[in-house]
């Protein structure tokens, strides 16, 4: 995990970067999310009020609890409330429920 987020960080402003494991996957997860609400007959403005819960706090974890909140962010424009309905369950069963857990903490929040 620290590999991809440091070698993501490091270059990001000079080079043109990609993680698979982190923004790859992350991208899908998304899209399968945002599916989820349409195939449930509603519109994409109700995905800020789903709670998710991402299982795995390693960096592909990471990247869809990041892009996921960045999506809320981006859609209701408030990056206050945003995470509020994301929560995080790491390998030792530890609940995350706000980002200044040293888990959920923003170094990942770099796309």
């Amino acid at each position: 995990m620290k590999w991809a987020f440091k070698t993501l960080k490091r270059y990001w402003e000079r080079f043109c970067m990609f993680n698979d494991d982190v923004q790859g996957t992350a991208g899908v997860a998304l899209a399968a999310l945002l599916g989820t609400v349409r195939a449930q007959g509603r519109s994409l403005d109700d995905f800020p009020n789903h709670k998710i819960v991402v299982v795995g706090a390693g960096s592909t974890g990471l990247g869809v609890l990041s892009m996921a909140v960045q999506a809320v962010v981006r859609m209701t424009g408030n990056a206050d409330t945003a995470a509020q309905n994301f929560f995080l369950l790491d390998k030792d069963v530890q609940f995350c429920t706000s980002f200044l857990h040293p888990i959920c903490a923003k170094p990942f929040m770099f796309f």
